[in-house]
């Protein structure tokens, strides 16, 4: 008797573990401010789902080398090696450093066609959602949030784990 369709999928997709950066708001020290607060749990929420779905998912920071010694010792020289070495980047564009690699992102189509930008849908005007647009036109999957509904209702984590889904296709299709 042949496998049922869920039966591939599962053999066949759900086994291709991926590489994914997470970027967002840094999570070493808890904000006081309940929206950044808010947007540091569920950076943390997205990645604990993604290693409890078997994927390898971290965070820049903790790749980033200090030790490294001249040229190569900038973070963001750093961050941009590690991009392209994963397959796929989710940023959730919020802080200062997750603005900086939107950007970076938006400057790199070899990067941007494997990241999903995700951004409050209050701020869609301005550089930081330039620089979005730049990276959705280079291939990024670009999406806004509505804060604090998408969070709160966990579907800023399904709009995640939709690109996850889409990634692994593209892996088992190419």
């Amino acid at each position: 008797m042949a496998a049922t369709i869920g039966t591939l999928i599962a053999t066949g997709i759900d086994s291709i573990r991926l590489d994914i950066l997470v970027f967002g708001p840094q999570v070493s020290t808890m904000s006081n401010d309940a929206r950044t607060l808010s947007l540091q749990k569920k950076r943390i929420q997205i990645r604990e789902e993604l290693v409890s779905r078997g994927h390898n998912a971290k965070y820049a920071e903790e790749l980033v080398d200090p030790t490294l010694t001249g040229p190569d010792n900038n973070p963001v020289f750093q961050e941009l090696m590690i991009m392209e070495s994963y397959d796929l980047v989710v940023n959730v564009v919020d802080s200062p450093g997750s603005i900086v690699e939107a950007t970076m992102i938006a400057m790199r189509p070899t990067i941007a066609q494997k990241t999903a930008l995700f951004l409050d849908g209050n701020f869609v005007t301005g550089l930081v959602h330039s620089a979005c647009v730049q990276a959705q036109e280079m291939g990024a999957h670009y999406q806004t949030y509505v804060y604090p509904t998408d969070l709160d209702d966990c579907h800023l984590l399904g709009f995640v784990l939709d690109r996850v889904r889409i990634t692994q296709k593209k892996k088992y299709l190419s």
